[in-house]
């Protein structure tokens, strides 16, 4: 059984969520919709929260693409 990050009665890999194995294996910078994932919410609704200013982690623009530095994202989710 895989842990979640997020605790619930089902296990992480039955609801497509990440463990926080796979979270703490993630490389330095990820992109949106994996963080997304990481945080259990939908890629859109990441969205949303970067363009409101309230995205949970720390944000890397590079060019036309945006990714999120993974060490912010584990001290969102109280991973570090």
């Amino acid at each position: 059984m895989t842990t979640s990050v997020i605790g619930s009665a089902a296990p992480a890999s039955e609801r497509g969520d990440m463990s926080v194995e796979e979270v703490l294996a993630l490389p330095l910078a990820i992109s949106v919709a994996t963080a997304a994932r990481a945080f259990k919410i939908g890629p859109d609704k990441a969205y949303r929260l970067i363009e409101e200013g309230r995205f949970p982690a720390k944000l890397i623009p590079l060019g036309d693409t945006t990714k999120v530095a993974t060490a912010s994202a584990w001290e969102a989710l109280g991973l570090h």
